[in-house]
């Protein structure tokens, strides 16, 4: 019961700052902002050893510095709340998923999938990244178990480590652009850009990183692989729903362009755009529909239970903003700049490669993409090296998907592992080669997009 109430108490924090978007009030500042705290000291005996560390060391930290450079209570306060506006990404978006499956959407799809297999086999690997690049696009890292499951249930046979690596690289896609992401939101915050500035260049560069996949592709092999046969695919109780895949699609295409057309009008970021999004439009769309009973109910299920599985990245995300906003008021961030251009010699390329690699090394040893963003956004300033900011938006991504492929510790890989019934150790060791060639691609394409930005 006491997760129910955190999980709506979540929601609801949520809720309230995004009225204050609208209407700035240091009253609801600091009503979320104290929520927030709240739900910090919960979720805080929930995490492992390990996670828990990690956040006590950047609380201290933080204490330390606010109160070194003395700062007001309500000022440390508010930087609790710093980060709801992601927070409300991993809270809100699954509702877009809610009413696809409320809807019959993803049903049809897999019946779709299994009429295919039926006229002609399909190729489950090209299939299975396809579907976790668009369907992860939205549903962010609950695509992988979901496409995991329409494909185990709909291909003939596959390789199920093999399919399942193939779905952490598709996630990886998603990761260089998509504006339902946290990492895209949370550099659109730390550098004040538009999607519109950063969403190209990323889309670009996830076209590469599709291709890299492709060439990769023939080297995957598991000593030990798991052969999977489903016989079910040949039967013919099945009915193939045209209506609902096109429904689908109109879902979709419309949800994309507002969320683009909204941003454009309104003098709002993309966060706050998708954000709303979430809370509105699946309700209007299952209103249209006729199924605002069943998608309310299936969305209260969702809010009630979301402190109990999302407890980890609410408090490691309440917890970057608090020390992202005590990291801003010390003199750290010229020192690392002067330290990465004393070393980088102000070398464009060498400076790309120190920053990702940086950011590759803290979360392979544990430290949460979000921490290590968050401070070195704080601390790092596109000024001190001369560059555009929406350059350094693109190389903070690409730090952060590449992080996320190659650390035993992010989510997509634990994902991953569970899914292919394989150590997160190995599946690292395994994709290794695709990563640090990426790292050489991504570097290069990189400083292209440096000097087309620069003139």
């Amino acid at each position: 019961m006491t997760q129910t109430y955190l999980g709506i108490t979540s929601f609801l924090a949520v809720v309230i700052y995004l009225v204050s978007v609208f209407f700035p009030s240091q009253i609801l500042t600091s009503i979320y902002s104290s929520i927030a705290l709240l739900l910090l000291l919960f979720a805080l005996k929930k995490m492992n050893g390990a996670n828990r560390f990690v956040v006590l060391l950047l609380l201290i930290s933080g204490s330390i510095l606010f109160l070194f450079y003395n700062v007001s209570f309500l000022e440390a306060l508010f930087s609790f709340g710093e980060n709801l506006n992601l927070l409300g990404l991993f809270l809100l978006i699954p509702l877009f998923g809610v009413l696809m499956s409320e809807a019959g959407y993803l049903q049809a799809l897999q019946t779709a999938l299994r009429k295919r297999e039926k006229s002609r086999q399909a190729h489950p690997y090209r299939l299975g990244y396809i579907l976790t690049a668009f369907m992860g696009s939205l549903l962010n890292l609950g695509s992988m178990p979901l496409v995991y499951k329409i494909g185990s249930e709909s291909f003939s046979s596959f390789e199920n480590k093999k399919f399942g690596l193939t779905l952490l690289r598709g996630f990886g896609f998603c990761m260089l652009w998509s504006p339902y992401f946290v990492n895209v939101g949370l550099v659109l915050i730390l550098y004040d850009l538009t999607w519109q500035e950063v969403g190209g260049y990323g889309f670009l560069i996830a076209v590469v990183y599709t291709i890299l996949v492709a060439v990769f592709y023939p080297f995957i092999t598991f000593s030990k692989e798991e052969y999977i046969r489903n016989d079910s695919t040949s039967k013919n109780n099945f009915y193939y729903a045209t209506s609902p895949l096109k429904g689908l699609s109109f879902y979709i295409i419309i949800l994309l362009f507002l969320s683009v057309a909204i941003e454009i009008v309104l003098p709002v970021n993309m966060l706050t755009v998708v954000s709303l999004l979430a809370l509105v439009y699946p309700l209007v769309w299952s209103v249209s529909i006729g199924m605002v009973q069943g998608y309310f109910q299936a969305a209260l299920h969702h809010i009630s239970h979301s402190f109990e599985r999302l407890n980890n990245e609410i408090g490691i995300f309440i917890t970057a903003g608090f020390f992202g906003e005590a990291l801003a008021r010390s003199n750290a961030g010229n020192l690392l700049a002067d330290a990465i251009l004393w070393v980088s010699k102000g070398i464009i390329p060498l400076l790309i490669l120190i920053l990702i690699i940086s950011v590759m090394f803290l979360a392979f040893i544990g430290v949460h993409p979000v921490i290590i963003v968050s401070g070195l956004g704080s601390s790092l300033t596109p000024e001190q090296f001369g560059v555009p900011p929406a350059f350094m938006g693109i190389l903070l991504l690409c730090a952060w998907t590449l992080s996320t492929q190659m650390s035993p510790f992010s989510g997509s890989i634990l994902m991953g592992a569970h899914l292919m019934k394989e150590r997160p150790w190995n599946i690292v060791k395994k994709n290794a080669a695709f990563v640090f060639t990426a790292l050489i691609v991504f570097t290069l394409l990189l400083t292209v997009f440096e000097w087309i930005q620069a003139r």
